[in-house]
């Protein structure tokens, strides 16, 4: 019986990695077809045409270096979630240290599926198009996903096998036979020179003095961290629909550019709402934070300046839809996101939270933006008296109040009331 104990082991490591790949692709999912779709309406399908044929047309090495950019993006992001338990408790399983390299690259490959299919359906899309040979370029996909992951996995001898590896990628994506061959038997090679995993360098002195000037911002993204993907699927849904609204109407220059304004200014307002609930129930104001040596100004301003630079993608979304349709939201953008910090302060005492306000404030001042776009500058100047405003709010609140939790005590047994 001794002799099946190892494969069992095995057998049981590699379906952890493959569950824990599978539910970092579940989570990449969504993101990567929100762009998808919100890239097609915005950008046209003329552009994915043009783009197909210049996949096709551009030769090996362009067709590769595009492929290998985007695998090892979404292998990069992978590794960060895989690697980080490495040097834990896992190294005390009966596998050795090779196993566990191989069963993490095998994991970091499973999160990549979502964007290998979506390369997979471009190169068809092309082959059927445009008659273009995509055999071998869907053959390699696959080992193209293993090797991105090669490059990323923390190993010893990182900084021979990463090089081997980039190449390798290369080759695998060019769409010709021989250069794939080529890259498959450099992949062989980077796994059997690759050693043993390597653990997680400590972070510098400089990091940490940089972290901790910038402890506010940092403590703020350790609570939102990727959620924050979910308000921009929602603005981006919202950005979808203007698209689409100008592709099936044709509308004038000056119709188009208010209504490409009023959706870009509800997709930026809906994602401060979201995010700003984000923010209320995984960073809620403590008391501690009044010790340190920060005003109460900076703290609105740090607050706000970490709303705005966020919605900053969705600005570039909509100045590629319209360039001067992006200039009013731009300049209201500032009051918008004071605004949100100062409900986000006083949210728990609201029944709505904070997105209730955020978004019925915001709605109605889309409309005026869209239509008088002069109004943005008249908001812009009112954003020291919304700081003022803000900076006030939050030195009159009581962050050690007791504070009711709305709900019915009907069906509650901790209720005293019947």
């Amino acid at each position: 019986m001794g002799i099946f104990k190892a494969p069992r082991q095995v057998q049981a490591f590699f379906i952890f990695h493959l569950r824990v790949g599978t539910r970092l692709a579940i989570r990449k999912l969504a993101p990567v077809l929100a762009l998808i779709f919100a890239a097609y309406f915005i950008l046209r399908p003329e552009f994915f045409h043009e783009l197909s044929a210049g996949f096709v047309q551009a030769g090996f090495l362009m067709t590769g270096l595009i492929s290998t950019i985007i695998s090892l993006s979404i292998a990069g992001m992978a590794s960060l979630r895989v690697c980080h338990g490495l040097d834990g408790w896992i190294r005390h399983l009966p596998a050795g240290s090779p196993t566990h390299r191989r069963l993490a690259i095998v994991s970091i490959f499973m999160a990549q599926l979502p964007i290998l299919l979506v390369l997979a359906a471009l190169a068809l899309y092309s082959s059927i198009k445009f008659k273009a040979p995509a055999t071998a370029y869907l053959t390699a996909l696959p080992l193209l996903g293993l090797a991105s992951a090669q490059c990323v996995i923390p190993v010893k001898r990182k900084m021979i096998t990463s090089p081997l590896a980039v190449i390798s990628c290369i080759l695998l994506a060019s769409g010709h036979w021989p250069f794939a061959f080529g890259g498959f038997i450099l992949l062989l090679i980077t796994d059997s020179i690759s050693g043993p995993l390597s653990p997680v360098r400590s972070r510098s002195a400089f990091h940490l003095a940089f972290k901790g000037s910038l402890l506010h911002l940092t403590i703020t993204w350790r609570a939102i961290r990727f959620r924050i993907v979910v308000p921009y699927l929602f603005s981006l849904l919202i950005l979808g629909a203007t698209a689409l609204f100008l592709s099936n109407n044709n509308p004038g220059p000056l119709l188009a550019m208010k209504a490409v304004c009023f959706g870009g200014t509800l997709s930026v307002i809906v994602f401060l709402a979201l995010v700003s609930n984000m923010i209320v129930v995984r960073r809620p104001p403590w008391p501690w934070v009044r010790s340190l040596p920060w005003s109460t100004q900076l703290r609105i301003l740090i607050d706000a300046l970490f709303l705005g630079s966020h919605a900053t993608p969705l600005l570039i979304l909509i100045a590629l839809m319209n360039m001067r349709a992006v200039l009013p939201i731009v300049a209201s953008l500032p009051l918008f996101a004071l605004f949100t910090v100062s409900v986000t302060r006083h949210a728990p005492e609201y029944r709505m939270a904070a997105s209730g306000k955020i978004l019925l404030a915001g709605i109605f001042a889309a409309l005026p933006i869209s239509l008088i776009p002069a109004i943005s500058l008249f908001l812009l100047a009112l954003a020291p008296f919304a700081l003022k405003f803000a900076v006030e709010g939050e030195q009159s609140q009581k962050v050690s109040r007791w504070l009711e939790l709305y709900h019915l005590a009907e069906g509650d047994p901790l209720s005293w009331s019947k």
